[in-house]
């Protein structure tokens, strides 16, 4: 198990888990559709509760992401919220910390 995987970190009140590793490890660029088909079935936490993937996917415009981060960053601008309980304001997205780069092949 990796650090991705053991650490159920939180960012902006959006826990990942196992989702995170795999988003990063994926070919990019990728489709909303592709990432629905492949990791749809992947449970997203959060302040609300808890959200498949593809349910928060289809709530965001965007139709092909270039990085891992973009993909972070559209699931926070859906279903994440700031340290008041708000939701995530999208200027503010992105500038967390922790590694969502792309792993090396």
């Amino acid at each position: 198990m990796t650090d991705d995987e053991a650490a159920p970190e939180a960012v902006y009140g959006v826990t990942f888990g196992p989702l995170k590793p795999a988003l990063r490890e994926h070919a990019y660029p990728v489709t909303k559709e592709e990432l629905i088909e492949q990791y749809g079935g992947f449970e997203l936490d959060h302040a609300d509760g808890t959200d498949r993937l593809e349910a928060v996917l289809r709530r965001t415009d965007v139709a092909t992401f270039r990085e891992p981060q973009q993909v972070r960053d559209a699931i926070l601008a859906v279903v994440g919220v700031d340290g008041t309980g708000n939701p995530v304001d999208p200027e503010t997205v992105g500038r967390e910390t922790g590694d969502w780069s792309r792993r090396s092949p």
